[in-house]
C-alpha cells in the first residue's frame, strides 16, 4: 500500500501543479491584459503593468489551487483508468474509500504547500504590487513605511497609518508649512470619514507655531479641505482575503474592540482556515466522479468535469459566504457550509 500511495502522491502532483500553472497563466493574461489598459495614468507604464501581474501570481496561486487540484485529481485517477491500472487496483480489493484515503495522504504535500504560499508568499508579494500600482499611478502618494502611508497636498505633508475599506483612515497626522517651509500646524486626529465629497476629522489635536508662540486646541470634530482622493485610497488598501490569518485575527480584535464592523474579515479568516478542507474534499470527490469501466472517456474530458465541479464549488462557496453577510449568518456556518455538505455527500458515495 505505501508503493501505491507514493505512486498516486507523484502523480497528483504533477498533474496538479500542471493545471495550477496553466490556470495561472491564462489568469494573469487576462490581468495583464485589463493593466495594460491603466497604463499612462501616472508613471504607471507597460514595466510596471508586467511587474504588479507577476507579483499577483501568488495571490492568484491560492485562490486558483482548489480547482487545480480538482482537475489534477480527475486527471490522475483518468490516467489510471484509461491504462486499466485502476481496474487493477479494484480488483486487488481496494475499496472506494480506501482509494478516497490514499487520495487524502497524496494530497499532504500539496496542501502544505498551499498554505504555505497562502500565509507567507502571497500576502507579501500581494502588498509589494498594491505599493507599486499605487505609487505609480498617482502623484499623491510619495512614500510608503513602516509608518504608513506618506502623502503630499499642496504645502501640507499628510502621514495616514490605518485606510481601512468604505472611505475610512485612521491616525492621521497633518504637517503644513508656510511658504518658506517653516512648519506653521501639526494637526493629528483619530480617524477620518469621506462625508458628502469631503473629509471629516474626528477627535482631533491641533498645534499651530505662530512665531515664538505655540497653541493648542482640541476639536471633536472639523472639516479638512484637501484634494486627498478616496479612490486613490482604494487603490492602496490590502483586500481582507489577502491577508495572513494571523493579520486577520489581529485586525478583527482591533474592529471589535473599537466597535467597528468586522464580519467581512471574519469572513475572510474563515475562508483561509476552511480552504485546506475544501482542497481535501475536492480532490477525493474525483473517486466517485471517475468510472472504472469508462475507460472510452477520454482524459481531456475528464479534466473538463474536473474544472467545471471545481467553478461550480467556488461559486457555490462564495454565494454561500455572500449570503451569509446578507442575512446575518455566522461566518463560520455560512463558509464551512458548502465543504461539510460535500463531505457528507463524499461520505455517501465512497460506502461500499
Amino acid at each position: 500500500m505505501s508503493i501505491l500511495r507514493r505512486y498516486f502522491a507523484r502523480m497528483l502532483f504533477w498533474t496538479t501543479l500542471l493545471a495550477l500553472a496553466v490556470l495561472v497563466a491564462l489568469f494573469a493574461f487576462f490581468s495583464l491584459i485589463d493593466q495594460l489598459e491603466e497604463t499612462g495614468r501616472g508613471n504607471y507604464g507597460v514595466f510596471q503593468a508586467v511587474t504588479y501581474v507577476l507579483l499577483t501570481t501568488p495571490r492568484l496561486a491560492s485562490e486558483l489551487f482548489p480547482i487545480a487540484a480538482m482537475i489534477g485529481s480527475m486527471a490522475t485517477l483518468g490516467i489510471l483508468a484509461q491504462n486499466s491500472e485502476l481496474a487493477v487496483i479494484r480488483t486487488a480489493g481496494v475499496s472506494s474509500a480506501q482509494l478516497g484515503g490514499l487520495l487524502a495522504r497524496a494530497a499532504a504535500l500539496l496542501i502544505v504547500l498551499s498554505v504555505i504560499n497562502s500565509e507567507l508568499v502571497a500576502p507579501f508579494s500581494e502588498e509589494k504590487a498594491q505599493n507599486l500600482r499605487s505609487l505609480s499611478m498617482t502623484q499623491q502618494i510619495t512614500l510608503k513605511s513602516k509608518y504608513g502611508f506618506w502623502a503630499r497636498d499642496g504645502n501640507s505633508y499628510i502621514n495616514i497609518r490605518k485606510i481601512l475599506p468604505g472611505k475610512r483612515v485612521e491616525q492621521i497626522y497633518i504637517y503644513e508649512f508656510d511658504a518658506d517651509n517653516r512648519l506653521r500646524t501639526s494637526t493629528r486626529a483619530k480617524q477620518a470619514r469621506y462625508v458628502k465629497d469631503r473629509w471629516l476629522l474626528e477627535s482631533i489635536q491641533q498645534t499651530t507655531l505662530d512665531g515664538e508662540t505655540i497653541q493648542r486646541r482640541s476639536l471633536k470634530q472639523a472639516a479638512w479641505e484637501s484634494l486627498l482622493d478616496p479612490e486613490m485610497l482604494r487603490l492602496i488598501i490590502i483586500e481582507p482575503q489577502y491577508l495572513t490569518v494571523v493579520g486577520l485575527f489581529g485586525y478583527i480584535d482591533y474592529l471589535q474592540e473599537n466597535s467597528q464592523d468586522s464580519r467581512l474579515y471574519e469572513q475572510a479568516l474563515w475562508v483561509k482556515l476552511v480552504r485546506p478542507f475544501s482542497i481535501l474534499a475536492m480532490i477525493i470527490l474525483a473517486v466517485p466522479m471517475v468510472r472504472v469501466h469508462l475507460r472510452s472517456i477520454p482524459v481531456g474530458q475528464r479534466v473538463f468535469q474536473g474544472a467545471l465541479a471545481g467553478v461550480i464549488f467556488h461559486i457555490l462557496s462564495q454565494a454561500s459566504g455572500n449570503m451569509g453577510m446578507v442575512y446575518g449568518i455566522a461566518s463560520p456556518i455560512s463558509v464551512a457550509a458548502p465543504t461539510v455538505l460535500l463531505a457528507g455527500v463524499l461520505l455517501w458515495l465512497l460506502r461500499d
